[in-house]
């Protein structure tokens, strides 16, 4: 801050403009003001730190509720799978009835002639030949 030589000059300008009576209680009085000074700056500094402690632990607060409400499993399931392929994967299957939609009448299919169960079979006729 300041040189040897600066402060030679200035300690000579004071013993001549203050006298070398009134010297050792004026330097009294400003090494108290500097001490005050310096009291003053550390309590600034001290309350900045306050400040900013009290800040960041907001910050520390506000993302571990976060994490209790899910945000955890949020963050965890956004970096494994942040497209949800293994989600979709893993989801049960949907098992229920498609809706049933009314189609149009259709035509009856004709009609087959089932065999009786009670008539007697019929016996297939022989060939002929033409002899």
């Amino acid at each position: 801050m300041f040189d040897w030589n600066e402060l030679l000059v200035i300690g000579a300008a004071a013993l001549i403009f203050i006298g070398p009576k009134e010297l050792p209680g004026t330097l009294r009085t400003l090494g108290k003001f500097v001490a005050k000074a310096r009291g003053m700056a550390r309590d600034f500094q001290t309350n900045v730190d306050d400040m900013v402690r009290e800040a960041e632990l907001d910050e520390v607060k506000k993302q571990v509720q976060k994490l209790e409400y899910g945000g955890l499993e949020q963050m965890i399931q956004n970096s494994v799978d942040p497209k949800g392929r293994i989600q979709d994967a893993l989801r049960a299957p949907d098992i229920t009835a498609p809706p049933v939609v009314a189609s149009p009448p259709q035509a009856a299919p004709p009609a087959v002639a089932v065999p009786d169960a009670a008539a007697p079979p019929v016996a297939p006729k022989p060939p002929t030949t033409g002899a």
